[in-house]
Parts: structure tokens; sequence; C-alpha cells
């Protein structure tokens, strides 16, 4: 609570009006018991063993105990709102459903962390790009935003190019951003300007400029976040 106090005096000192919440659902308990054992669609047991290693130690508290932190906060006047960012794990859309239904959440995050059980921005996983073909993994990485926008599932594209994250780019990065667009352009969802790519090896805000171009041009909304 007296963190979020903080972001709150923060955000206003800078003219910030409301501040979303947005953990990580990989850190709920009710996640990992729920979507446990998805890694192991992967063929490489070594990327399995890892992705279920990085999930089972980030585990750190309840759904409940994170709502009632947020709700009270809010009934006490603080302008934040409830969100969660949702890991986008392919084939398992029913049980995300089933896990985001029973919460009044004010917004949902959407990102795409894996491709397989491969942790592509995970510093845990980064030898693995030594063995892929970077146009291919942003290929896959496109489809699978796509897909998770399509799903209605989310209301914004969180760090919609993360694999820029260590520096790995393709010739041309346009057919990234049409699948992005394409899927985003099917329920309106927002895309979201993140500063965190800034503190990282490709020293570039979340999505590059063409990107949110396109979103505005389209009507896209614009969500601001730090991650």
């Amino acid at each position: 609570r007296a963190l979020i106090e903080r972001y709150v005096e923060a955000g206003r000192a800078r003219g910030v009006q409301r501040i979303a919440i947005t953990e990580h659902l990989f850190r709920f308990e009710e996640a990992y018991t729920l979507l446990h054992g998805w890694w192991d669609g992967d063929p490489d047991p070594h990327l399995a063993a890892l992705a279920h290693t990085y999930w089972k130690d980030h585990v750190s508290g309840r759904v409940a105990d994170y709502l009632r932190l947020i709700e009270e906060a809010k009934r006490d006047g603080l302008p934040v709102l409830l969100g969660i960012e949702m890991d986008w794990i392919a084939g398992r859309e029913d049980d995300l459903r089933r896990f985001l239904a029973p919460y009044d959440w004010d917004i949902v995050l959407g990102s795409v962390h894996y491709i397989g059980a491969w942790g592509f921005d995970c510093e845990e996983f980064l030898d693995e790009w030594d063995k892929r073909d970077v146009a291919s993994v942003w290929a896959d990485y496109g489809a699978l935003v796509r897909d998770m926008a399509e799903s209605g599932l989310v209301d914004v594209v969180a760090h919609p190019d993360v694999p820029k994250v260590f520096g790995h780019r393709p010739a041309g990065e346009t057919p990234l951003h049409n699948a992005i667009l394409t899927g985003a352009s099917a329920n309106g969802t927002a895309i979201e300007l993140n500063s965190n790519g800034l503190r990282k090896r490709c020293r570039e805000i979340y999505p590059a400029l063409p990107l949110l171009e396109r979103a505005h041009a389209l009507g896209l909304p614009i969500t601001l976040a730090s991650d």
C-alpha cells in the first residue's frame, strides 16, 4: 500500500490522473495451479524445464490478496485501477478466460513472452536466440499477438514489439506491425507505449515509432506504461 501511495504521489506531481496496477499473471498461485504444465507442449525438454522453473520461482501471492489491496486503495480515494498483465499461452485460451472471469478487472494487458516454452525476452533463455532465425521468431511472435488480440480477452497489447529487447531485429519489421495492427483492430484493442525498452539492450521504447504512428492513424487507443 505504501508503494501504491508513492506511485500516486509521483503521478499527481506530473499530471497523471489515474494509475493502473497491473501485476503479472504468473505471480499468482491460482494461475500457476490452473496453467501448470503448459510448458510440456514444447518438444525441447530443456526449454520446458526452464519455463517451469521460471514460473515456479515467481509465484508470490494470491489473487484475493491482490484484489483486496487495490480495492481498499480505491475505497480510500486513491486514483488506481485494478489490472493484470496476462501472459498469452497458446492453446490455453479457455483456461485464461476461466482465470479472468471471476474478477472485476478494470484493465487487462495482454502480453506474449513465450514461443512454445521459450521465454524469448528473458535472460535465462538468451542462448536460444543463437539457434533461431530472427525473422522467423518475429513472425511467430506476431501470429501469437494477433491471436491474443483477436481473442477478446485483453484490452491492451503490452510492449508490442518486445522481441527486439536484446537487439535481435529482422531486415524488415513491417510484417510484425501488420500482424499486431490486424489483431488489435478486430476489437479496438489499445497499443501500449512502454518505456521499459529504454532500460534494455534495444534502447528503444516499445513499440517503434512506425507502429505507434500507424496505430494512432487507425484510431486505436494508446496506453502509457513503465513496466
